[in-house]
């Protein structure tokens, strides 16, 4: 073995081949195998650059290189779903169907080399298939659940999601039956799903909230239904009207479960039976929106979010009707009459000609 001098210093031939020898801040000696003598120059000087500049350490660059090669996406996001299925967190089919389209994007990366770029090219390319905002966002949000998740585990430091922003969803107007549309339905629906389609007009509750319901939290003889897995994971308990008291006080309790045989695709059977009663762009979900429109009509705003279980101010607007007419019917409440008077428990004594 020669070793070199002077402005090669740091250099040492091996048979043909030159190798360089260097130490990092750690300590550790690192010797690599190069090749022609101006190579081994070349990558020696840039060694003494990254020691300086960044700590670089050989041993750590080659164990972070196996990390990434051991934490390919495909493999992490199959680990992330083994997690969903045993904790069943909410909205598990969906982050079940959301895994066909990530893995086809991802499947192949180390989870390290996915970047905020990577995942807004993403977004644009589901939004050219055609994919509506608000499926992509929940896809985009699965997605960075799996970071977080991963994080946890000790398989990645970052989340390139959260640097990046969900796409605009349009405001869309909620999807309400009309009461010609229900009697259709009700025509057409089985018994044994008559139950379920009522006590969601007439609770508000979701498909997965009526799913998850236990009779251990119906309390009759108060009125009232606490909801067993609401979706803001927060106690929410809701009254009951005449309607939903009958319907559940009817129902036979076997087992924990309100509807203990429901269908898992009883989105798809509901679908099936609104499409046979020749109802157009109706889904389980409209029944939500039917009830909370319906009560819109009857109950003031801050009334209206309790019932519809609200946090924000804004989903409830959509509910609210805000036109001409009632607009109209409100400052006509201003105008001094006897009727007017006792709405608001005051006497004006103001005759209208007075004020003309």
């Amino acid at each position: 073995m020669s070793r070199a001098g002077g402005k090669d210093r740091g250099l040492f031939q091996r048979g043909d081949n030159w190798w360089i020898r260097w130490t990092c801040p750690y300590g550790h000696e690192h010797r690599e195998k190069v090749g022609p003598k101006g190579a081994a120059r070349e990558l020696y000087q840039r060694r003494k650059v990254a020691v300086k500049a960044e700590s670089f350490c050989l041993t750590e660059a080659v164990a972070r290189q196996r990390q990434e090669q051991d934490n390919v996406f495909a493999d992490v996001a199959k680990r992330y779903l083994e997690w969903a299925v045993e904790h069943r967190p909410r909205s598990l089919t969906f982050r079940v169907s959301s895994h066909k389209h990530l893995a086809q994007a991802f499947g192949s990366k180390p989870l390290d080399s996915i970047t905020g770029e990577n995942v807004e090219a993403y977004q644009k390319r589901r939004q050219k298939d055609g994919v509506k905002p608000a499926t992509i966002n929940r896809e985009r949000a699965t997605l960075s659940h799996l970071f977080e998740m991963s994080r946890k585990w000790g398989l990645t430091q970052s989340n390139p999601v959260s640097g990046t922003d969900p796409l605009p969803e349009a405001n869309e107007h909620p999807r309400l039956l009309s009461h010609e549309e229900e009697e259709r339905l009700f025509a057409v629906l089985p018994e044994h799903y008559k139950p379920i389609v009522t006590l969601a007009l007439h609770t508000g509750l979701r498909l997965g909230e009526l799913r998850a319901q236990e009779w251990r939290d119906v309390d009759l003889a108060s009125g009232t239904l606490l909801v067993t897995r609401p979706k803001s994971k927060k106690r929410e308990s809701i009254p009951l009207n005449a309607v939903a008291f009958a319907i559940l006080a009817a129902l036979e309790q076997e087992g924990p479960l309100l509807f203990p045989t429901m269908p898992k695709k009883m989105s798809d059977l509901f679908i099936k039976y609104v499409r046979k009663a020749g109802i157009e762009g109706a889904t389980f979900h409209c029944l939500r929106d039917t009830y909370i429109s319906r009560l819109a009509q009857t109950c003031n705003t801050p009334t209206l979010m309790a019932l519809a279980r609200h946090r924000d101010y804004k989903t409830t607007r959509r509910y609210v009707r805000i036109d001409g007419a009632h607009l109209k019917q409100a400052v006509e409440q201003l105008v001094p009459s006897p009727e007017n008077d006792s709405l608001t428990g005051t006497t004006t004594g103001t005759n209208v000609s007075r004020l003309l």
